[in-house]
Parts: structure tokens; C-alpha cells; sequence
């Protein structure tokens, strides 16, 4: 039995009362009601009124009423000063006696507060006075009789969404939680983009099972009312698919295809006047011996931790949207209840398929970064037991499993039990003071947090020895496809591993995984092989000799560079996609991004707003660079002004614009980070000859930066394949390892080959 539920020991609790029947805790404690809510349209404005009742307990000076709700719905702001402005909200109190002696109460709205996994909070405080028995306390979200827009709903979908209201009679953090209100669902917008899946091996004459999939506009898999179309990319046949008929977890359209000859080739998929790409294929005459498999190894939570949507509806998601071949689950530890943990392991278990669909067992060690940090434990079998970091409630029975809260006692206990580790950057970024190479084989560069390069590179200097994975770290109930919605609590879109392996079973993608076999991307499935001298990457190498580097690539897009890495040192760069020339269009590139800070999600954030200006001239905007969040977005004021919004965490994002003017015309780039001035002339040269590369600009923080050149040819060679030779490789051991860029700034990142230089 749950009986309360903290931040950690000794902090405020939420009890649930469970050992009270409804009608004893409507008697003492009060009820709370809500506006009925049954669906609403994602990001829908709408009035929500909360309505407390005070019971025989009063609610004295210091005690509060609050309002709360889970992580991932991402509510739109709430204030209380401008009654016409949107999202506002007040607060009424009406004494059961008639009397005009109401308490004085203040409101708050926290968008992160200490109440978990409740972290979103609206707080009415008792200033003065008290709460007596018949009391009505009435609070008001997104009040629109003064002309505001209301109070947005959340940007993901969900069966059950719901507000906790709680009170605290004394002021003492015991919040009692009243008799909840309904729930509700929040359901998808219309179509505003089309994603094709397919599966980046097929065998000629056998069936390959594709996934059509429409988002709305904040990312959401929504009901696609159009034929669709299936012809491979650049032809205009359309080939012949069975429709396969199934009941996913969200809308989806699934089709089996047969490919009659070998080769590597996209599809394209049109539905209406909406049209999608898939990610490369590789048509192969006969089964090759190693697979090249997707998955999130790091697909969030669930209702089991802080996310939202059943273990069982995350699961299904995965598989039947995303079009993942393997993930796990990862809750944090702290909310792991042992009844929480016999339902993840029965639910992983039913969920296996050899050959299709293969969860790993999982649960995220959720210390405190000084204490060691998460780190995403993945099981190679059942385990009936669960060694926690801490405790976020009270049960009844408890797990008689002592917990593990620090590092050294992590490693100790975990060293010689099957499983593998991969340390992240996530709500507590994995301390690397502490590191165990017998499990500790893995780690993630990129999440729905950010893109964190950084975080790699700090390890291989350290002289760590991992692979490299991305994944998703999610709490919307989209594991390998979701989006960072109104970028409350998440910065970036997810990322994805590819592993190689012989076969899609546990054993496989395990013996995969512990020679580090994989790959990470920011979330496109980029075909990426790496090797030296013929050892595929994660492999342990030696050599007397200059280390053969060879690797292909088949992207997703037009592949503009790609660097080869010496431990954290580029030793060679190609330039794969040719420069739009500066005399034909006067097209110019501007790009930004980097983190702010070393941290989670929120720390990472760089707020990009801004603008391009020219005096002299005009400019015309042409378009957006990996605009992630539906919010990002630029529009051209005037002739000679162009603003934006936009967000980074690591990554890259801009804009291309056509200038007009002449030697005297001037530019300025003005955001906070970084502000720039420059002529017309030294960004063509007098004779429009500017150079092609890009000129790089530092903007502070954590590897920020601002570029300037001409943009890459989007219609680039989408395949680059090359051999190098490291004449310069002193002794020692080195990680050799590549990063891809493509020009729509979607990223890979092959894991290392360990070189040992004698």
C-alpha cells in the first residue's frame, strides 16, 4: 500500500490517505471539484475552475491549497497581474457563514516545484485568517471574461490526464490529497507533416514492413484522412503494398512492401498534399550476416516514474509509431514502488518478440550528481530485485532491499550482476569521479535534453572507454519520436541507437551492446559503418603501423562535412556537400547554437531570439535550419529586418537569407549571446567571391558559437564513403571516431575503435 509520497526523507509529503474511505476524508479533510473536462484538442485554450470545500479540519494561517500536476504536461504559463492577457488566473473565497470575513490568500504558480512526481504547482496560502468548515475556496486558470486567450492545454497526448488538489491545514508540508477529480484526454491537432519508417536492411523477395506515420504540429501521431502513396524516391511508379491491419496505440498506417533488386534506395509517401521520406534503405540479395537495428536504450518514463501513459502504452508506442526494434523502459529509481517493479518486469517480458520488437529490463540508479548521478541500468534477464538510490514515498509493506546511494556502493553491488550501464546527461548528470569499465560500457550524447558532446568527450579524456548511444530520456509517452513541445521541461527532439548486430533477440543486440557495436544520431536514421584497420567500431585494437580509417555513410540529407576525431582532436575534415556559390543567389548562412550550461534540460537551454538587420539593403528570408519546437520560428519584419525565436542545447539551428546591397550596406546579427556587425563586402568580398567555408564566431557559455558563410548545396551527395591513413598516430591508445553533419544539422556519431600505438 502507498502511503505518502516526498521529495525525499523528511520533506514535505503528499498523503494519499488510503487507509480512509471517501466519505471519512470528505468529512474531515474537504472536497475538490474541477470544471469537467473530457477532451481537449492539444495546446486548446480553454477555463479550468478549481473549487475547494473546507472540511471539519480548518485550514489555519501558513496552511495552503494546491493544485498540482504530473511532468510532462506542459500547461502554458499562468499570471495574475494583467486580467486581458492570457493564461490569467485569481482566486475567490466565499465563508460558509455569509459573512464578508474572508481569509486573506495569496496565489502562485510554480512551474517546477519540490513535489514529486507532481512537479507542476498552483499554491493558495492562507496569509491571514483561517478556512473554516463549509468554506469555499474558488481558483480560476486561464479567465478569459476580460478578454485573455485562456489557459493552453498540454502539447502531448494522453488517455489520462489529471490535476491533483491537495491541502495542508498547517502549514507543516502534510499535504492531504482530496478525493481526485476526473480525468480527461487530451487528443491530437491535424495533420502538419508526413514520417516514413523503414527498416534500414531488407532482403529481395521478402516483405519489409514500412510505417506511415502523420504528426500534428507539436508532434503527436494524428488520423491521416488520404490514400497514400508508396513509390521509391526519384520514380514515379507507385509500388504495391498490403496494408497491415492492426489496432497501434496511436493512429498509424503500416504497409508491407517486396523490393525486386538489390541496391540502396528511399522511399517517398504521399498522403494528400502531404509528402514524407524515408530513412536510406539497403536492398540486400541475400540475409547479410550483421543487421543494422534502431532503438531508444534511454526511452523515459512512464506513470511508473514521472512520465505519463502505461508501461504497457509506452511499449506499444515504440514499436507501433516510432517503429523501434528494441528500447527500455528507464523510471527513475526513487519512484520505483516494489509492486511497480514485479508490473515493469511482467510487462517487458509480454512485450518481447525475437525478431521484431526485444525491451530490455531497465530502471535509472537516480542519485544526487554529488552522489554518483543517474545512470541507466539495463538487464540481460529478469530480476526480481531492485537496488534503489532513495526512496521518493512510503509503502506498506517496504521492499525489504536496502538501498545504494552512492556510487562506490552502486558499483559494488552491481559489478558482477548481468547488466550494462549507460552514463548520461539527464535530470542529475552522471558524475564521471566514478566510473566501472566492467559495466560501464556505454554513454549518451544526445537526448530530448540536448545534445551534449561535451559530456563524451570529458570521458574518452578521462580515458573511459564507451560506446555511443542517444535515446530519448522522454516523459510525453513518445519514445523515439518525440518533440520538446512548448520546451517547459524538454529542449531538443529525441535521438536514436543503431546497433549491429547478427539478430533482433536479446542475446544478440546484448552481445552487441557489450562490444559496443552502435551508434548515435540526433534522431534520423543515418546509415553509419566506422572501422580501423578492419576492427568495426567498439572494438580494442593494436598496431605498429599508421591506423587504416575507413568509413561509409548513407544520410538522411545531403551530408555537408564529416570529422574524424583523435581521442577529442580532429585530425581530418571533408567538406561533402559543395558551397552555393556567392556570385549566382547571394545566399548567405548564419548559424547558432552550443548549451548555456552543464546540467539538465533547463541549465542547457540558450535562449537564440533575435534578429538580422541591414542598413543599405535588403534581405529576404529563404529558410529555417533545424527549427525544432513548433514555437521556433523567424519572419521578415521589413525589407531590411528578419527576427526570430529560437532555442539550442548543444545543437545548431539558423536561417538562409538572400542579401541585396553594396560595398557600403552594413549587417547586424543581434541576440544575447552574441551580437555582430559587418559589411556587405566582407561577407562577398568586393568581387562576390567570398570564401565558401564558414567563419566561426565564440558566444561564450558551453561551446556556443555564431558561423557565417555560404550554405551547402542542399541537393548534395547524400552518400560519402573514405579511407584515411594516420601517418601523424604517436604511441599510446586512442579512440578514433567520426561525427556526421548533415546540412539540415542532424547529427551521428560513431563509437570509438581503441587504438593501441606501439
Amino acid at each position: 500500500m502507498l502511503i505518502a509520497s516526498q521529495v525525499a526523507p523528511g520533506k514535505p509529503k503528499i498523503l494519499h490517505c488510503s487507509d480512509m474511505s471517501d466519505e471519512d476524508r470528505r468529512r474531515a479533510h474537504g472536497s475538490g471539484r474541477q470544471t469537467e473536462l473530457t477532451q481537449l484538442i492539444v495546446a486548446e485554450a480553454t477555463t479550468v475552475e478549481f473549487e475547494y470545500e473546507i472540511g471539519q479540519q480548518p485550514v489555519i494561517t501558513g496552511g495552503e491549497l494546491l493544485v498540482v500536476w504530473r511532468w510532462p504536461f506542459d500547461w502554458s504559463d499562468l499570471q495574475e497581474e494583467r486580467p486581458e492577457g492570457d493564461g490569467f488566473m485569481s482566486v475567490t473565497h466565499q465563508p460558509a457563514d455569509g459573512t464578508n470575513a474572508t481569509a486573506q490568500l495569496s496565489l502562485r504558480y510554480n512551474w517546477i516545484a519540490g513535489i514529486e512526481p507532481w512537479h507542476h504547482q498552483l499554491q493558495i496560502r492562507v496569509q491571514q485568517g483561517e478556512l473554516r468548515t463549509g468554506d469555499i475556496v474558488r481558483l480560476t486558470c486561464g479567465d478569459r471574461s476580460h478578454g485573455g486567450g485562456g489557459w493552453r492545454a498540454p502539447t502531448c497526448v494522453a488517455d489520462r490526464c489529471r490535476f491533483l488538489m491537495l491541502i495542508d491545514h498547517q502549514g507543516n508540508g502534510k499535504r492531504i490529497r482530496l478525493i481526485d477529480p476526473p480525468s480527461f484526454q487530451t487528443v491530437p491537432d491535424k495533420p502538419a507533416r508526413l514520417v516514413v519508417v523503414a527498416p534500414s536492411d531488407a532482403v529481395v523477395d521478402e516483405p519489409t514492413e514500412i510505417i506511415v506515420r502523420a504528426e500534428d504540429q507539436w508532434g503527436n501521431p494524428t488520423e491521416l484522412d488520404a490514400d497514400v502513396k508508396v513509390m521509391i524516391a526519384g520514380q514515379e511508379q507507385v509500388l504495391e503494398t498490403t496494408p497491415i491491419n492492426s489496432e497501434p496505440i496511436r493512429p498509424v498506417s503500416r504497409f508491407s512492401l517486396v523490393f525486386s533488386q538489390a541496391g540502396t534506395l528511399k522511399l517517398q509517401v504521399q498522403a494528400g498534399e502531404l509528402v514524407g521520406l524515408s530513412n536510406p534503405v539497403t536492398v540486400h540479395a541475400t540475409q547479410p550476416e550483421q543487421q543494422l537495428f534502431w532503438g531508444d536504450l534511454h526511452s523515459g518514463q512512464t506513470e511508473i516514474g514521472c512520465g505519463c501513459g502505461s508501461l504497457a502504452e509506452h511499449y506499444a508506442f515504440g514499436r507501433d509509431c516510432a517503429g523501434l526494434q528494441f528500447i527500455t523502459h528507464q523510471a527513475n529509481d526513487h519512484y520505483v514502488t516494489i509492486d511497480e517493479w514485479i508490473e515493469t518486469r511482467r510487462v517487458t517480458d509480454e512485450f518481447y518478440e525475437p525478431g521484431r520488437y526485444v525491451p530490455f529490463l531497465g530502471c535509472e540508479w537516480s542519485p544526487l550528481t554529488k552522489d554518483g548521478g543517474d545512470r541507466n541500468v539495463y538487464y540481460k534477464a529478469d530480476d526480481p530485485v531492485l537496488r534503489r538510490s532513495d526512496r521518493f514515498f512510503i509503502e506498506d509493506p517496504p521492499d525489504p532491499e536496502p538501498d545504494i546511494p552512492t556510487a562506490p556502493e552502486f558499483h559494488e553491488a552491481f559489478r558482477d550482476r548481468g547488466v550494462l550501464v549507460n552514463i548520461h546527461v539527464g535530470g542529475r548528470m552522471t558524475n564521471l569521479e566514478w566510473y566501472e569499465p566492467k559495466i560501464e560500457k556505454l554513454c549518451e550524447t544526445h537526448s530530448t535534453h540536448g545534445t551534449v558532446e561535451w559530456f563524451f568527450m570529458e570521458a574518452l579524456g578521462r580515458g573511459y572507454q564507451v560506446g555511443l548511444t542517444a535515446g530519448t530520456d522522454g516523459v510525453m509517452g513518445r519514445p523515439g519520436a518525440c518533440r520538446p513541445g512548448r520546451r517547459l521541461i524538454r529542449n531538443s527532439c529525441n535521438g536514436l541507437t543503431a546497433v549491429y548486430a547478427e539478430k533482433l533477440t536479446r542475446e544478440s543486440l546484448w552481445e552487441a551492446l557489450q562490444q559496443r557495436r552502435c551508434y548515435a544520431t540526433s534522431g534520423e536514421r543515418i546509415r553509419l559503418w566506422f572501422e580501423v584497420d578492419r576492427h568495426p567500431m567498439g572494438s580494442e585494437c593494436q598496431t605498429n603501423g599508421e591506423p587504416q580509417v575507413h568509413f561509409r555513410i548513407n544520410g538522411t540529407a545531403s551530408i555537408e562535412r564529416v570529422d574524424l576525431f583523435r581521442g577529442v582532436e580532429i585530425i581530418e575534415s571533408w567538406e561533402v556537400a559543395p558551397r552555393v556559390p556567392p556570385t549566382e543567389k547571394r545566399l548567405l548562412r548564419i548559424l547558432w547554437g552550443g548549451t548555456e550550461r552543464k546540467g539538465t534540460a533547463r541549465l542547457q537551454k540558450v535562449n537564440w531570439d533575435g534578429s538580422l538587420s541591414i542598413a543599405g539593403g535588403s534581405l529576404e528570408l529563404i529558410n529555417t535550419i533545424h527549427f525544432e519546437a513548433h514555437d521556433d520560428d523567424a519572419r521578415a519584419v521589413d525589407a531590411s529586418r528578419i527576427e526570430w525565436s529560437s532555442k539550442t542545447a548543444g545543437n545548431a539551428a539558423g536561417i538562409i537569407v538572400r542579401v541585396k546591397g553594396d560595398s557600403a550596406s552594413r549587417l547586424a546579427f543581434d541576440t544575447d549571446p552574441k551580437q555582430l556587425t559587418f559589411g556587405l563586402d566582407e561577407v562577398f568580398g568586393n568581387k562576390g567571391t567570398q570564401l565558401f567555408s564558414d567563419v566561426k564566431f565564440d558566444a561564450g557559455g558551453l561551446n556556443r558559437f555564431v558561423t557565417i558563410g555560404s550554405p551547402p548545396d542542399e541537393n548534395g551527395p547524400n552518400h560519402f564513403e573514405q579511407t584515411f591513413a594516420d601517418e601523424n598516430c604517436p604511441p599510446g591508445v586512442f579512440p578514433y571516431w567520426i561525427r556526421v553533419v548533415q546540412v539540415d544539422q542532424h547529427l551521428a556519431w560513431s563509437s570509438p575503435v581503441y587504438v593501441t600505438k606501439e
